[in-house]
């Protein structure tokens, strides 16, 4: 099993010169009454496989700690990462059947500075999605961290998104 790790092309990722950046719309279907998002993203996104049997979540946690301190992000990077575990490891527990055991993380700092992730799994149903808040564990946690949560069918499976807004400046 693997996870896939999507971030930004860095300068060193360029041979040091400045990638071009095509920004790219993307149509979300939402969760119960979570509005759609529609994101352009801020730059071409890399992959990099991790180890997702015991380590994803850790992985995950870390891959999403670095991506956003070497980018700079101003929010609650270790929210974020917190996030990013939980949704991974309940993508390789819930969401990685059969064949297909591949999980997709991807982070995306939108343009207004507010924080995308996503943990795509080859499941495409989710049962009980918003009843999930009211039991304890990840998706509850990550909620209690800040991210909005969301979710929606793909053809190979499924897409958890959470987004954390972009910090407010205070004077």
């Amino acid at each position: 099993m693997t996870v896939v790790v999507q971030g930004p092309t860095s300068a060193a990722q360029t041979g040091g010169k400045a990638a071009s950046v095509e920004p790219r719309m993307s149509a979300l279907h939402p969760a119960a009454d979570v509005a759609p998002l529609r994101a352009v993203w801020s730059g071409t996104l890399p992959t990099g496989r991790l180890n997702a049997e015991a380590a994803a979540a850790q992985s995950a946690r870390v891959r999403c700690n670095l991506w956003l301190t070497t980018h700079m992000w101003e929010g609650p990077v270790d929210r974020a990462a917190a996030v990013a575990s939980h949704l991974a490891r309940n993508a390789v527990r819930h969401g990685s059947t059969g064949e297909r055991r591949d999980v997709l993380l991807r982070l995306s700092i939108t343009q207004p500075g507010s924080l995308l992730i996503e943990v795509s799994d080859s499941v495409p149903q989710f049962p009980a999605f918003d009843g999930t808040f009211r039991a304890s564990g990840g998706l509850r946690h990550s909620q209690q961290l800040g991210a909005t949560l969301s979710w929606f069918s793909t053809p190979n499976g499924k897409t958890v998104q959470a987004r954390f807004m972009a910090p407010t400046v205070q004077s």
